[in-house]
C-alpha cells in the first residue's frame, strides 16, 4: 500500500469517527449511531461526486479542446455529478433530524 492509499485510508477514518465527549445520563446508542450514518452518508456522496467531477471534467475539457461549441453541455454533464454532494447533504440532514 503506497502514501497515498494509506493518507486516503486517514482521511476517511477522521470524517467517520464521532468525537468522544463525556456522556450525559441517559444517552444511548441511537445518537451515536445516526451521527455516524450522517458522516458516511455524507462522507461516501463527498468521495463519489469527486470521482464523478474528476472524470466528467477531464472529458469535458477533451471534448471542449477539439469542439468549442461543446463547452456548455461539458459544464451541464459536470454539474450534474456536484449534485451527488448535494443529495449527500440532504440524506445526512434528514438523518439528523429525524
Amino acid at each position: 500500500m503506497n502514501y497515498r492509499h494509506t493518507l486516503i485510508i486517514f482521511v476517511l477514518g477522521i470524517l467517520v469517527i464521532t468525537p468522544a465527549f463525556a456522556q450525559e445520563e441517559g444517552t444511548n446508542l441511537t445518537d451515536t449511531s445516526r451521527y455516524f450514518a450522517a458522516s458516511l452518508a455524507f462522507t461516501a456522496a463527498a468521495l463519489a461526486a469527486g470521482y464523478a467531477i474528476s472524470k466528467a471534467g477531464s472529458a469535458g475539457l477533451a471534448a471542449t479542446a477539439e469542439r468549442p461549441e461543446m463547452r456548455t453541455t461539458a459544464i451541464i454533464i459536470t454539474a450534474l455529478g456536484e449534485a451527488i454532494a448535494i443529495y449527500g447533504i440532504v440524506v445526512a440532514i434528514l438523518i439528523l433530524g429525524g
